[in-house]
């Protein structure tokens, strides 16, 4: 009985000291805030039936001139501007990165610009997923959210639907449990590409734009931006 007793005093002393210690460690440890998420756009991305021209760095005036930043700019991650050339045919895209925020195209065109409210866009399915479609200022456009489970979406519903497979619940629920992640990995690269409609040609014009869109989203699939970890 005397060995029991002894031998239950040193575990208590034991457990008592640890956690005393880990006590300690919290109070002397300063809170670290989690880092910002970034992200930095590739310079250049090849497209094989297009010359690259230049790309701009976009909604950077929360940085420099916070005043001039509009909501959509402040909820940007990174974002950029890429531009090329066939034929003397501009190819115009945006690209912009959101986590947790931004989900519905609709509200990313709507917030975009105030002729957005204007804009009569369709819903097409395409080869990589669904697209908004819609012309403007005799350009045609297509534009939709690139999420991590890499099919093209336009809506809220639609991503966090993808988000919601077993197994990839099943994957994540462990990183989410310990804090790491969260369950549900909500992110878009929201991509807007635009040609000039050749009226002679109109259907050149979105022949020559769906191949363009396929190859960029399909070079966006195999280079995904890696989620940050908190």
């Amino acid at each position: 009985m005397k060995t029991w007793t002894t031998v239950r005093n040193y575990w208590l002393a034991a457990a008592l000291a640890s956690s005393s210690l880990v006590l300690l460690k919290l109070l002397v440890t300063p809170i670290e805030k989690p880092p910002q998420p970034s992200y930095t756009f590739p310079e250049a991305i090849p497209l094989s039936r297009w010359e690259f021209v230049k790309a701009t760095p976009i909604a950077i005036q929360k940085r420099y001139t916070p005043s001039l930043a509009t909501a959509l700019d402040d909820l940007t991650i990174s974002g950029k501007q890429y531009r090329y050339l066939r034929n003397g045919r501009p190819l115009e895209i945006e690209m912009r990165y959101f986590i947790a925020t931004y989900t519905n195209v609709s509200d990313i065109l709507r917030d975009l610009t105030i002729n957005a409210q204007k804009l009569d866009w369709n819903t097409e399915r395409s080869q990589v997923g669904t697209r908004f479609v819609y012309q403007q200022a005799n350009r045609l456009y297509f534009s939709a959210c690139i999420p991590p489970t890499l099919e093209t979406t336009i809506s809220d519903g639609e991503l966090r639907g993808a988000q919601n497979q077993p197994a990839l619940l099943g994957q994540r629920f462990l990183p989410w449990f310990i804090g790491q992640k969260p369950l549900r990995d909500i992110r878009c690269l929201w991509t807007k590409i635009s040609l000039p409609i050749d009226a002679n040609t109109p259907a050149k014009t979105e022949q020559d734009l769906d191949q363009a869109w396929t190859e960029w989203i399909q070079w966006w699939q195999k280079n995904y931006p890696a989620e940050p970890i908190r």
